[in-house]
């Protein structure tokens, strides 16, 4: 019996050293209760039908811990939305010394240096994650509107997120220099085209705000290779001043070697105004002398109204515009109001009215307006 007692006690002891962990879980789900569009069903060329839909957009477990002091880790597992596959992630890390941290890994696409301010995820924050806003387009992909128009043209993104080397040395409080190594990400291709790809970063933070230059790597051109991939460069400025806070953004993006495709000059300003009775945010971003010669603008704005301690409005408004040196210029605009029933970062019921259209099609075909009424719910624990 003491012998079964004894082994017990060493289980549980191990068990716990096993599984000491700050362990998070998140489950976010929508329902489209009503959704259609006034263009054709492309199978039978008659008049779009009024559907219905849903999805679950994250099931997902987070967990961090550290061994000592100077060692750490984090891992995810996540469900993606989009093909329901399975997704695991992680990072381990080890600090010998305040001023510099080594990490090897990552977190499945949140990044950990980017430079954007109120005008990326956290214009919308959650409810970007539900599909109740228009919030994740003019970030990520195409843009709302088709045009290519994103506010990552200007603004340095999340910071990689991709499973790779970091290095993050820190000589001083106001002074950071980051550094992404792709050893991970690029697997397999030569060493000197995995450095051409590296990312690095000096990161001010002064009293008046955060200043931060990010270069973003490219193999650069080779025709042997048929590579043809040239870098970035961000500049950023974000600051708070009272009830006001400012970000903006310039982005430069190198011609290709390979001809004389210039590449677009990003310019990107985002303004937040809050009070305990009334808020509001902004964005835009140009997009400015490309190969084309067309200018790009992307605009949104969002006022929001606390109701009560539990209830907020929201009403987005939105503009994209892409005016070429000749030829018919091209529009698109959203309209999406949403109620936030719950906690700004706590759980919560969302539900609103979404509606966009791109304007006309690349065919000249009449614009094409889609609807939806969306409901969410978002609880991590």
């Amino acid at each position: 019996m003491k012998k079964l007692i004894a082994i017990s006690v060493v289980f549980a002891l191990v068990a716990g050293v096993a599984f000491a962990a700050d362990v998070s879980a998140s489950v976010f789900g929508t329902a489209n209760v009503l959704q259609g569009n006034t263009g054709k069903d492309p199978a039978t060329s008659e008049d779009s039908k009024v559907t219905s839909s849903g999805k679950m957009n994250r099931v997902r477990i987070d967990g961090s811990g550290e061994a000592n002091e100077n060692f750490g880790g984090y891992f995810r597992f996540d469900r993606h939305h989009w093909d329901n596959g399975l997704a695991f992630t992680g990072n381990v890390w080890w600090k010998p010394i305040d001023q510099f941290k080594l990490m090897i890994g990552g977190n499945d696409g949140d990044g950990f240096i980017g430079k954007e301010g109120n005008t990326g995820w956290m214009f919308y924050q959650t409810p970007t994650d539900v599909d109740v806003t228009f919030g994740g387009e003019n970030v990520w992909g195409g843009g709302l509107y088709g045009f290519g128009l994103t506010t990552r043209h200007a603004f340095y993104e999340r910071g990689d997120g991709q499973e790779d080397v970091y290095l993050f040395i820190t000589p001083m409080d106001m002074l950071g220099i980051n550094v992404i190594l792709p050893f991970i990400s690029k697997n397999g291709q030569e060493t000197a085209d995995e450095f051409k790809q590296a990312i690095a970063q000096i990161d001010l933070k002064l009293d008046f705000g955060n200043i931060a230059l990010t270069y973003v790597g490219g193999r650069g051109y080779d025709k042997d290779k048929n590579i043809d991939e040239p870098a970035s460069i961000f500049l950023y400025f974000g600051g708070s001043f009272g009830d006001l806070s400012l970000d903006v953004g310039l982005g430069y993006h190198m011609a290709k070697a390979g001809g004389d495709e210039a590449q677009p000059i990003g310019i990107g300003v985002g303004v937040k105004y809050a009070t305990d009775a009334f808020g509001v945010k902004f964005r835009t971003v140009a997009l400015l002398a490309g190969e084309d010669k067309s200018t790009g603008i992307l605009a949104d704005v969002l006022p929001y109204f606390p109701l009560s301690d539990n209830l907020t409005a929201f009403v987005s408004v939105g503009l994209g515009m892409v005016l070429p040196e000749s030829g018919d210029s091209l529009m698109g605009w959203h309209f999406n109001p949403y109620l936030q029933v719950g906690e700004e970062w706590g759980a919560k019921f969302l539900a609103g009215i979404k509606v966009k259209s791109n304007g006309k099609g690349a065919d000249g075909s009449d614009a094409v307006i889609e609807w939806a009424i969306p409901i969410a719910l978002i609880v991590s624990f």
